[in-house]
C-alpha cells in the first residue's frame, strides 16, 4: 500500500512538472528543467553511488552538475551575430535572381556544380565574419549558393 502512494505521490509530482512547465515562458521553462533534472540526477546518482553502483552513479553527477551549471549561467550561449540560423535571419535570397548569384559568386551562366562550389567556399574565405567579414555578406554567399545549386 506504501508502494502504491508512493507512486501516485511521483506521479502527480510529475503531472504538477508537466503542467507548470507548460505555463513558463520558454526560456524560463527550460531553465528550470534544467535545474529539476540536475537536482533529481544527483539525487538519484548519489543513491546508486552510495548502494554500491558508482559506475553509474558517478557519471550521473556529473551529467546532473553540468545541467545545474548550465542553468546557473543561463544555459547555452547565443552565437555572435545571432541565434545563426538560417530561418532566422531577415535577409536572405529574397527571391534572389540567378543573375545576381553569378555575380555573388563570380561564376559564368555555363558553371557546373564543382565550379559553382569551389566559387562558393572562396568567396567565403572572405565573407566568413570570422574573417573579417559579416553575416549578411556570408548570408548571401550562402544563398547564391544555393540558388545556382537548386537547394
Amino acid at each position: 500500500m506504501q508502494a502504491l502512494f508512493g507512486g501516485l505521490a511521483a506521479l502527480g509530482a510529475v503531472l504538477f512538472l508537466i503542467w507548470a512547465f507548460t505555463r513558463m515562458p520558454t526560456r524560463t521553462a527550460a531553465q528550470s528543467l534544467r535545474v529539476t533534472m540536475g537536482v533529481l540526477g544527483c539525487i538519484v546518482g548519489a543513491g546508486l553511488t552510495v548502494r554500491g553502483l558508482a559506475i553509474l552513479g558517478v557519471p550521473l553527477i556529473g551529467v546532473s552538475l553540468g545541467l545545474l551549471g548550465a542553468a546557473l549561467h543561463g544555459g547555452p550561449k547565443k552565437r555572435r551575430g545571432g541565434s545563426g540560423g538560417r530561418a532566422s535571419r531577415s535577409w536572405g535570397s529574397g527571391g534572389m535572381s540567378r543573375a545576381e548569384a553569378r555575380d555573388i559568386l563570380g561564376v559564368p551562366p555555363d558553371a557546373d556544380a564543382a565550379t559553382i562550389r569551389k566559387a562558393y567556399r572562396d568567396r567565403m574565405k572572405e565573407a566568413h565574419p570570422d574573417a573579417g567579414g559579416s553575416d549578411e555578406a556570408a548570408a548571401r554567399v550562402q544563398d547564391a549558393r544555393d540558388v545556382l545549386l537548386g537547394e
